[in-house]
């Protein structure tokens, strides 16, 4: 044991936490206010206790290695745990606050937005919500930079620094104005999607990416009208009959609910995951915790009470 409290030395490790979130010995020792050949002694001697280098180093700048991956997430927890724990032992007899920022795709914001605000306020009175709308592929960026607590986003994996646990699967779906659907045929075949103009997202994301390559594995090629990353002028363009789309039951929940559009499946059928993610440092934030906790707890109510068709 005291072995091992020698070789995963916190201050050590807060050191290799930084140069790998810095990707520079330089800006860590900046960061953390010390000077850069004691930063590089720390890290040095962890290497050596740990028997495995764990940068490579770089004309500018250093990179992991295969041990520093691997090493970098158990880090992450390992402050997570330490940082839960001192924050619940000061909350002891208090309520969580702070600022809590989460992030929604178009589709989910929809059908999630009002119930999760009533749910969070009523819960936690003393935290400060940020709600941001924008495309997955946008949020899961902005989860790994830092710049957003919680996402809830599409086809998610685990990486270095996010942690993202699935919540449900959703079924994508043919959708159009209602009279331009009325023959369309239940299910529609995927081979016959490049017949139709399409509204689609831009190719950074992966409802349009793996859709693309669906169709181009027939040895075909979409029809695309329109490229938009805006959910509302998606929705509008679809609903007006324009053209048509391959989005989640979920993005057109009001105009299904009153006949102004149509969605039928495709064949073969085609499935996302949603996944809620978070950054592995929030780990250690009680408050953060607790609101993601709040908002699987939504999300699984709104699916099996059918608020969130999918």
């Amino acid at each position: 044991m005291a072995q091992l409290v020698h070789q995963f030395d916190l201050v050590r490790l807060r050191a290799f936490m930084t140069v790998a979130e810095e990707g520079s010995i330089t800006a860590a020792a900046e960061r953390l206010g010390v000077a850069q050949p004691a930063l590089s002694t720390s890290i040095r001697r962890l290497e050596a206790d740990i028997g495995q280098p764990l940068f490579e180093r770089l004309p500018r700048g250093v990179t992991l290695t295969r041990a520093g991956r691997h090493l970098l997430p158990r880090v992450y927890e390992v402050f997570g745990i330490l940082g839960n724990l001192q924050a619940e032992l000061r909350q002891i007899g208090f309520e969580p606050s702070g600022d809590v920022s989460i992030g929604l795709p178009p589709s989910v914001s929809v059908v999630m937005t009002q119930p999760l605000l009533q749910r969070l306020s009523t819960a936690f009175p003393n935290v400060k919500l940020r709600i941001v709308e924008a495309m997955s592929g946008y949020l899961s960026d902005w989860v790994d930079a830092g710049e957003l607590d919680i996402a809830v986003t599409f086809n998610a994996r685990d990486t270095e620094t996010v942690i993202s646990r699935p919540l449900m699967q959703e079924e994508m779906m043919l959708i159009g104005a209602a009279d331009k659907m009325r023959d369309m045929p239940d299910p529609f075949p995927v081979s016959r999607i490049p017949d139709l103009p399409l509204i689609v997202t831009s190719g950074r994301h992966t409802l349009r990416s793996n859709l693309e390559r669906q169709v181009e594995a027939l040895g075909l090629k979409l029809n695309i009208l329109y490229e938009i990353d805006a959910g509302q002028q998606l929705v509008r363009l679809v609903s007006s009959g324009v053209g048509f789309g391959v989005f989640a039951q979920s993005a057109f929940a009001g105009e299904l609910l009153r006949g102004q559009v149509a969605a039928v499946p495709l064949e073969p059928s085609y499935l996302r995951t949603v996944s809620l993610s978070h950054h592995r440092r929030m780990l250690g934030d009680p408050a953060r915790t607790r609101v993601a906790a709040e908002v699987e707890a939504l999300a699984s109510d709104l699916h099996d009470s059918g608020a969130w068709p999918t």
